[in-house]
């Protein structure tokens, strides 16, 4: 009964699911590499036999998980895409947006994550990402001086730490943490919280200057001490303002 079951629910797997995996292994074997061109859905459906309807379908679902861009025009089509950090930005985002995780528990796991990040860009930094960062602080000083606070921009100073580690996957990883935190902080201009959250940055940045990677742990520690207490303070605000 068990295995008849079974048998059952493999043969109701969507002909679209089918070809998607195995157009997804065509590019995992190295058949197909990012910027090449996918084969138009017509063929695709004459190859495998079935309708143009599965194959458009599965190539919409390729589309929708970021594995291919479709361009229009005269050489348009579906093409490979280059690996990219969007869809992990996508993932965390609307995850806490549709109340899959809240911001606590992003601090929480940014915690445990970015004092260790710190530390790691003291050792792997290049004097090109203290450029980078010296000009970050510098803007954001600017629009405090002006009492137009881009806290977007100073929330973004962590990705640069990440950057500073050269890996790919870290980057990636905080570009999304900090979309939602610019998502979730930094909507009002808040000229006391920029003020603190700029002199945090200074410290980080003379640390991984100085390849100080004992201080700049102990600096990002008691930053998410802080930022705690700015998130607590949001949401406050934010359900007084839902209640009236």
């Amino acid at each position: 009964m068990e295995n008849e079951l079974q048998d059952k629910t493999i043969r109701k797997e969507r002909i679209s699911d089918q070809i998607k995996s195995i157009l997804k292994q065509s590019i995992l074997d190295g058949r197909f590499k990012p910027g090449d061109k996918f084969p138009p859905e017509a063929q695709i459906a004459q190859k495998y036999n079935v309708s143009k309807v599965s194959a458009r379908e599965a190539l919409r679902e390729m589309e929708t998980e970021g594995l291919i861009l479709k361009k229009r025009g005269i050489y348009g089509g579906s093409f490979v895409a280059e690996p990219g950090s969007k869809e992990m930005v996508d993932v965390v985002i609307n995850s806490y947006l549709f109340g899959g995780i809240t911001a606590v528990e992003l601090a929480d796991f940014r915690r445990i994550l970015e004092p260790e990040l710190a530390k790691l860009a003291c050792q792997r930094r290049t004097e090109q990402d203290l450029e980078i960062m010296e000009k970050c602080i510098q803007e954001v000083e600017e629009s405090i001086i002006r009492e137009e606070p881009d806290q977007t921009k100073a929330f973004g100073f962590h990705r640069l730490i990440a950057d500073a580690c050269h890996n790919s996957f870290i980057s990636a990883l905080m570009e999304a943490l900090v979309k939602v935190f610019q998502e979730v902080l930094a909507k009002t201009p808040d000229l006391e919280t920029a003020k603190k959250d700029i002199e945090y940055n200074k410290v980080f940045l003379k640390c991984i200057r100085e390849r100080d990677g004992k201080r700049a742990q102990k600096a990002m520690v008691d930053h998410f001490d802080t930022l705690d207490k700015m998130i607590e303070l949001k949401m406050k605000k934010t359900n007084k303002k839902a209640v009236l």
